[in-house]
């Protein structure tokens, strides 16, 4: 009689094969737009595999959105988490300091990207201009380099379930720019890159 191996087990065993496959990857390229296209394809394939992230595993957010960590690499190694976000839950403009790649398992999510058009003299100030927009469902996902601006808004009356593999782990991110269109305005998080 063969064994069953639990969703969990075989979750942790994709979850570190997909992390080689990205440090292959990385090794050969470096971080370039065409290394996070096709990381941005292995995650997409990942997250079809529905069966290894059943919801019954994850806790559900109490308001807005839950990230659970799946592969956590230690010192400046990447972050693999499982994100779970409620209809409605958005995020305003910001950009995440680190490369990042994103892909949907259910629900779905707009992605609204934003380049900096002022020159960054003034403090506490930016402009920002729409630049494109996706909408990330089963079957898709997108990549952002260091410094895009992004958006985020969860659509229709399902979470958005996903799977965001970051550059760093989201314990050491680097300071994070958080823009305001309406005020012309920007405020940075402090860096973690030294908290952890």
């Amino acid at each position: 009689m063969p064994i069953k191996v639990d969703s969990a087990a075989r979750r942790a065993q994709a979850c570190k094969a997909f992390m080689a496959q990205v440090h292959s990857t990385v090794a050969k390229e470096g971080i370039t737009p065409s290394t996070l296209h096709a990381l941005k394809l292995k995650l997409v394939a990942l997250a079809k595999r529905s069966d290894l992230f059943p919801l019954a595993d994850f806790a559900m957010p109490q308001a807005h959105g839950r990230s659970h960590p799946l592969l956590v690499e230690e010192n400046d190694g990447h972050g693999l988490y499982l994100s779970i976000s409620l209809p409605g839950k958005e995020a305003a403009p910001h950009d995440h300091g680190i490369w990042c790649a994103n892909a949907a398992i259910s629900g779905r999510e707009r992605h609204v990207f934003y380049r900096r058009i002022d020159d960054g003299k003034k403090a506490g100030s930016a402009e920002i201009a729409k630049v494109g927009e996706v909408v990330i469902e089963p079957g898709t996902g997108m990549v952002m380099a260091d410094h895009d601006i992004h958006s985020t808004v969860v659509i229709g009356d399902r979470p958005a379930v996903g799977l965001a593999l970051y550059g760093y782990a989201l314990a050491r991110f680097p300071s994070v720019s958080w823009f305001h269109p309406e005020f012309t305005s920007v405020r940075a998080t402090p860096s973690r890159r030294h908290a952890a």
